[in-house]
């Protein structure tokens, strides 16, 4: 099995000297080091994107409840863009960001089964800014592939510190850590290693030592700060904190008589934790500032704010309208923050708007490095934008930006989606959740977001040529970024056109877990009861394989079938437990042909009597077999 080693990090405080104590080598851990033409004075850029905080989570729009000063403070030093987006949920977010290009193109459309595997070819920002000198870190969630060759390491992101999966407390969990915020198990440059303290406060601290090393060594860097909070569950939050928002009142009643759509939140207790990781970021984001100021990086250190979706649930917002999940405003408004002394001037840009996958330029324009930016981007650099150039706002303006997102294993036309173009915002607001074959029924709405901003007037009626010239900016845009046969694709094609990347077998251990694989095609919602797994072995090598039951399962025997893309079987074995029923079974395979893509279906024997997939599979080359395999 894979041991986590343990790795000490606790602090309530991190003083410069410690940082500055860190060495070279913990500045760019893996890969090949970068090339060492970056300029003298290169810009430093930290990108921090907290997971579910909603625009209203901030005291700085109205929050009555919420206190978040070193925010607020960081916003007024900053360049605050009124009208952001992102996608309504944190995969396509998050390939959107770290490609510029729309999550369509990349295959990460979504947060599970398979759905959240970003394909290995498309050049992230790491990669680009890597291939311009700057040394490249990652701390916290990446949720665009657990597995090589998907990971951060394989992505550009020579040092990286991160959770697998979507979050803390789903499948994907290190066995025997599950559901840890506090002292949790992460992936410390690809490896399992136990550290100390609470999973925010580790991944700001991990980030401000590995920067001190940069700045010690005098390497630019692009260091990217993704908590998993306040994601759920809420079972392990900062107790101080919880307890500070667990005495006042947090009822509906606290956030009454704002403009727009009320907050109908009533766990108060829910929203006590909520708001405890919350000021926790914080917190940290406060430290972060001191730590900047004191290591004489922030003059020249382009720092960036944003969250990856609107708040899970109705808790306050702002007025806008909806939360996580919907393409109404409360759903897809994100803040952004842009601080950059001496460069961009602090205030608050109300003209214009700006998307996610419009960060990768801007970076690399702000940067000097937009030669190494690669030519099918969607993003635009918005570098104008926060500058407050001439014209900048009215140049943004007349882009049409399009977002979609639901559940399924491929995109589908008319299944909700958002047009915005100058002011005006067509809303396809369907049921994201339902998995449909056939597009739904085109009933857009339509909103003028500069005299409704909390899209309360349906326009659609009154202004029907506004409305159709949306509709067609829609299919334009469909056609191009999925592909212009895929509205009248058969589902199998489609399906199949957006089937997961192929895991690589056979060199360091892989852990396959029901993050990745593609359930029955009969299950059509949760994690699945079984599936496939996409997997290639790059070398000719035996994999040894100790398959785990769900907890509290004990297996008796299990089928594994490897079947080539041709859906031909390559192999087949039977394992079957020698002693007594465990929960983990092992074995090795032999005989697999390597280069040879396929897919992996492994069906447990339960002791109680139910077939089913195992929870996770821990894979190994080797050239021998384990002691305890009957195989």
């Amino acid at each position: 099995m894979m041991t986590p080693q343990p790795h000490g990090t606790g602090r309530s405080t991190l003083t410069l000297a410690l940082l500055l104590g860190v060495g070279l080598t913990a500045c760019g851990a893996t890969g090949p080091a970068p090339p060492a033409h970056a300029p003298a004075d290169a810009l430093n850029v930290i990108l921090v994107m907290t997971d579910d905080q909603g625009w209203g989570d901030l005291s700085l729009h109205g929050n009555p409840a919420l206190q978040t000063p070193h925010l607020d403070q960081l916003a007024s030093e900053s360049v605050q863009l009124r009208h952001f987006y992102v996608h309504p949920v944190c995969t396509p977010t998050r390939a959107a960001l770290m490609t510029g290009r729309q999550p369509q193109r990349t295959g990460a459309i979504d947060t599970y089964r398979g759905r959240a595997m970003m394909r290995p070819e498309e050049v992230t920002l790491a990669e680009a800014l890597g291939a311009a000198g700057w040394e490249t870190g990652l701390f916290g969630k990446w949720h665009l592939g657990d597995a090589p060759p998907m990971r951060p390491m394989d992505q550009g992101f020579r040092r990286s510190v991160v959770h697998r999966g979507g979050g803390i407390g789903q499948p994907s969990d290190p066995l025997g850590a599950e559901g840890r915020y506090t002292d949790p198990v992460l992936m410390n440059d690809g490896a399992p290693e136990s550290f100390e303290g609470y999973c925010t406060d580790i991944y700001f601290q991990e980030a401000e030592r590995w920067m001190a090393a940069c700045s010690d060594a005098g390497r630019p860097f692009l260091c990217v700060i993704t908590p998993n909070a306040p994601h759920t569950p809420l079972h392990d939050v900062p107790e101080e904190l919880r307890s500070k928002y667990a005495a006042m009142e947090l009822g509906p009643g606290r956030f009454a008589g704002e403009p727009g759509r009320q907050a109908t939140f009533k766990d108060e207790d829910k929203l006590a934790r909520l708001y405890a990781m919350i000021e926790n970021i914080d917190v940290n984001m406060g430290q972060l500032s001191r730590f900047l100021e004191d290591a004489e990086l922030a003059d020249n250190t382009l720092l960036l704010f944003l969250c990856d979706n609107g708040p899970q649930g109705r808790r306050y917002n702002a007025g806008l309208r909806n939360a996580k999940g919907s393409v109404y405003e409360g759903g897809v408004r994100s803040p952004l923050f842009a601080r950059w002394p001496g460069t961009l001037e602090p205030g608050i840009r109300t003209e214009g708007y700006a998307a996610h996958v419009d960060l990768f330029p801007t970076v690399l324009e702000a940067c000097g490095a937009l030669n190494e930016a690669p030519e099918d981007l969607d993003g635009i650099s918005a570098l104008a934008l926060l500058r407050d150039e001439p014209g900048a706002a009215e140049a943004s303006a007349a882009r049409p930006l399009v977002i979609q997102w639901h559940r399924g294993d491929a995109p589908l036309h008319r299944h909700h989606a958002f047009v915005r173009l100058g002011n005006h915002k067509l809303v396809q607001a369907t049921r994201p959740w339902d998995e449909l074959e056939v597009p739904p029924a085109w009933d857009p709405e339509l909103y003028d977001l500069a005299a409704d901003p909390y899209e309360q007037q349906d326009l659609s009626g009154q202004r029907p040529e506004i409305l159709q010239a949306l509709s067609g900016t829609y299919d334009r845009w469909f056609d191009e970024v999925v592909g212009a046969g895929s509205r009248g694709a058969p589902h199998a094609d489609r399906v199949r056109a957006y089937a997961p990347p192929h895991i690589t077998l056979g060199g360091e251990p892989v852990v396959l877990t029901i993050q990745d694989w593609r359930p029955e095609a009969e299950e059509r919602r949760g994690w699945g009861k079984n599936g496939r797994w996409r997997v290639t072995l790059d070398e000719p090598a035996d994999l040894a394989m100790t398959l785990t039951a769900p907890r509290g399962k004990r297996i008796t025997g299990a089928s594994l079938v490897f079947t080539a893309e041709s859906g031909e079987p390559l192999l087949e074995e039977r394992w079957t437990a020698a002693g007594a029923p465990g929960r983990t079974l092992e074995g090795v395979i032999r005989g697999l042909p390597a280069q040879t893509p396929c897919s992996l279906r492994v069906t447990l024997d339960l002791e109680s009597g139910e077939p089913r997939g195992p929870h996770q599979i821990e894979v190994r080359g080797t050239e021998g077999t384990p002691e305890e395999s009957d195989g």
